[in-house]
């Protein structure tokens, strides 16, 4: 199975054409394995190289200096969490990673931040980030026939959230613990920036892993839950997972997942429905799916 690769170079707000032949290749790829590779969606490079320098000095630091920005509980969803203190798949073995959660950067402007411009840092890429994820949302809200602004409109940051994630060299146990046990994101898409070194896989429709390979300035978009439902499965959030690395070197990626505001109404969208395809979910609140996801996934 290949990740489609879609080149976002053609993107130009006012060439109707040019946004059609996008919407056309999103859909099929998210309908298909929902996962893609992005190139040329208008992130800066240079920004996103400091963000993974800044990421590896931060986890690089003593526990006792990550701990000082420790997570708190799932309702904030933002702090700092070691090795073996999240279960992506609840009930299995925690996951090999640690990680720096880091939800709607503006609520927390006290912190005392690890490192000096760090918080500058990550608020500039939050940005860049922000709108690559809503020219992708542009796009696939022209083959979901709704306003083109319908899902930018309900992305205000409150649940906008970015994730510095280590996955350090460890000896085998014999285990069957993961980097990042099998999971589906909970919100609307993911954009998921990773070093050169491999590992993530996602399941294909028999069953199967299938890796999902890093490619030098590209991004991987997947969709989320609330997507799904929202599409009624026409689009797929499918089930993903980070191999352990056993002797290995490190792994370095950074996701930025981009949920609802959490008092957003998900219902299945109009031309998603029909005769023979009636509505497989229940209206439901971005809030309640997201947060009843992360209060799960506590090891």
């Amino acid at each position: 199975m290949k990740i489609p690769e879609i080149d976002f170079s053609s993107y130009d707000e006012n060439d109707g054409r040019a946004l059609a032949a996008l919407a056309d290749a999103l859909n099929e790829a998210l309908a298909g394995v929902g996962f893609l590779s992005l190139r040329n969606i208008g992130i800066d490079e240079s920004l996103r190289d400091a963000v993974f320098a800044a990421s590896k000095a931060f986890f690089a630091q003593p526990e006792a200096e990550k701990r000082k920005l420790g997570y708190s509980d799932a309702e904030d969803n933002f702090g700092y969490q070691g090795i073996r203190e999240e279960s992506l798949k609840p009930g299995s073995p925690p996951d090999l990673k640690e990680a720096l959660t880091l939800r709607d950067l503006n609520r927390f402007r006290g912190l005392d931040w690890p490192q000096p411009g760090f918080r500058d840092l990550l608020t500039a890429f939050n940005a860049d980030c922000t709108a690559a994820a809503f020219r992708v949302m542009r796009v696939f809200a022209i083959g979901l026939e709704v306003d083109r602004d319908y899902f930018v409109r309900r992305h205000t940051g409150e649940n906008v959230t970015m994730r510095l994630l280590h996955y350090p060299p460890l000896p085998p146990d014999g285990s069957d613990q993961l980097g990042a046990g099998p999971h589906t994101d909970y919100g609307l898409l993911t954009l998921l920036f990773q070093d050169m070194a491999g590992g993530l896989e996602v399941q294909d429709r028999d069953g199967g892993w299938q890796p999902v390979t890093p490619k030098p300035g590209n991004v991987v978009i997947n969709a989320g839950d609330l997507l799904e439902r929202w599409t009624n499965k026409r689009y797929r959030s499918s089930l993903h997972r980070v191999r352990a690395r056993p002797g290995g070197g490190h792994r370095y990626a950074v996701a930025f997942f981009v949920d609802p505001d959490s008092r957003t109404l998900v219902e299945c969208l109009p031309s998603c429905v029909g005769r023979r395809n009636p509505p497989q979910f229940g209206p439901t609140t971005a809030g309640e799916h997201i947060l009843a996801k992360i209060r799960a996934t506590q090891a």
